[in-house]
């Protein structure tokens, strides 16, 4: 039974949002069936504790239906119709959020199809299209979200026919409606055309030339109102740069938009953050490496405007990308006190984990190697990503420790598990192979250091590092740029 649809929706919902379903269920307005009333009220009592015992099937139909014998089709029946009200009680709970119970928009609507539209006070519609969103701190004005604009291009349209039927027809209301109109498919569009950018690049795929994106971007940009909305030219200044490699360009695109941060709903800020960040990756790849401080300024506008929580919880994921990204700018202070600050915001479950592998990268990077065995130990390898980082941390932890033994032991298994793992993809197995194969060339060639011809040995590096630098998907490849460069030094 805990695999029944309802059951797993509503097992999503927080203690006050079960609370508000039990009060939608018991409303005769929305529902009239006893029996549906009845289940919404066990199952609220249950909450969280779903399990068989408490929620069973047989459970559940001797409390609904005392003295009768069990009939399952009977039970689903009620099953099925609380799913319905359920699936209502949340466009509800969406419609309170955005808003939309107070739109002034769909009373008139409702006055002007019984001819009342005498009881609109005066300017009521006029001051719902140029007023800005006071009904939560959370929802940022109208005129900022995708939403808003819809929502003001409708009391524009309904201002209009108000107007037409009470027979004194304006020039003024219906270019107001056209206005938004214009902002609400120009910004959709722009939105369509930003991820249809990214998708190419990802799929390395050619856009269609039948989707018209540059003859309507070069009009919008023309739209000088228009260009006003802040949400609307943020998207333009990401489509635009999603073209280039120009780092000014980059950094003027990053600056307008956390300027206008507090404008742009967190949605769509967060969408803007993510291009952004795909963008500078691309570019980091390349080679741009000043591109990995702008990584690290959008992480930290992201925790700024807390961004990246889910639940008031930080994911493990974006835990360990901030660290990884700190450590290799060398913004080592600032690391450890987001490490420790931000401890508390991971998930129950993966806390210690995360922070225990986090650290151990910490030390590994300010050259404290025998601090790192001990905590990688303390790992649990429950996640196949924590498990490659950690067994290529271990490789460079061993090497720079000069366990030899140890190196070749666990370079040999590391090998083995990528073999054997059906789950990597041949782009992650290519990485890691060549990750092996560099490290283990590296460390016969430091073994030799004195015990063959010195030339000879110092062009075996050289040749390496020519080889390593042709060598395309090769996973810490800077990390063994940095040892065949040390090598280099002493000869």
């Amino acid at each position: 039974m805990t695999n029944n649809p309802l059951i797993v929706q509503i097992s999503a919902l927080t203690r006050k949002e079960m609370t508000r379903f039990y009060d939608f269920a018991a409303s005769p307005y929305f529902n009239k069936h006893r029996d549906i009333r009845a289940l919404v009220a066990i199952l609220s009592e249950a909450y969280p504790d779903f399990s068989e015992k408490k929620c069973g099937r047989t459970v559940l139909f001797k409390q609904l239906f005392p003295g009768l014998p069990h009939h399952q089709p009977t039970l689903a029946i009620v099953f099925t119709y609380t799913l319905r009200l359920f699936e209502q009680f949340l466009v509800v709970e969406a419609l309170g959020e955005t808003g939309a119970f107070l739109d002034k928009t769909l009373y008139a609507k409702q006055l002007r199809k019984r001819n009342l539209t005498a009881f609109l006070k005066e300017n009521e519609l006029e001051t719902e299209i140029k007023s800005t969103n006071k009904l939560s701190k959370t929802v940022p004005a109208p005129s900022t979200t995708l939403e808003g604009i819809q929502r003001k291009y409708r009391a524009a349209a309904e201002r209009d026919a108000i107007s037409l039927q009470t027979g004194h027809p304006q020039l003024e209301t219906l270019l107001e409606k056209q206005f938004h109109l214009d902002a609400f498919f120009a910004l959709e569009k722009l939105r369509d055309a930003c991820e249809l950018q990214q998708r190419a690049r990802v799929m390395k795929a050619e856009l269609s030339k039948d989707v018209l994106l540059e003859a309507f971007v070069h009009a919008i940009e023309k739209a000088e109102k228009l260009r006003q909305i802040p949400l609307l030219e943020a998207f333009l200044s990401v489509y635009n740069l999603m073209k280039t490699d120009d780092l000014k360009q980059f950094r003027d695109c990053l600056d307008f938009i956390k300027a206008n941060a507090a404008q742009i709903g967190k949605d769509d800020l967060q969408q803007l953050f993510n291009y952004l960040q795909n963008h500078c990756i691309e570019q980091i790849n390349k080679g741009q490496q000043p591109f990995l401080w702008e990584v690290f300024r959008i992480y930290q506008l992201q925790l700024d405007n807390q961004l990246l929580l889910v639940n008031g919880e930080l994911p493990e994921w974006h835990y360990k990308n901030i660290v990884t990204t700190g450590l290799r700018i060398d913004e080592r202070d600032w690391v450890r006190h987001f490490m420790e600050t931000n401890k508390r915001l991971l998930p129950a479950g993966v806390a210690e984990n995360a922070y225990r592998y986090n650290l151990a990268a910490y030390y590994y990077h300010i050259g404290q190697p025998k601090q790192v065995l001990p905590l990688l130990v303390q790992v649990e390898y429950t996640d196949l990503r924590y498990n490659l980082d950690a067994k290529s941390l271990l490789l460079r932890t061993y090497f720079d420790l000069g366990e030899d033994e140890a190196l070749m032991a666990h370079c040999e298994a590391f090998k083995q598990f990528v073999k054997r793992n059906k789950s990597l993809t041949e782009f992650q197995k290519k990485g890691y192979y060549h990750l092996i194969r560099f490290a283990l060339k590296t460390h016969r060639l430091r073994m030799n250091l004195g015990f063959v011809n010195q030339e000879k040995w110092r062009q075996a590096v050289l040749q390496l590092k020519g080889d390593l630098g042709s060598a395309e998907t090769v996973f810490n490849k800077p990390w063994l740029e940095g040892k065949l460069g040390e090598m280099l030094g002493e000869a």
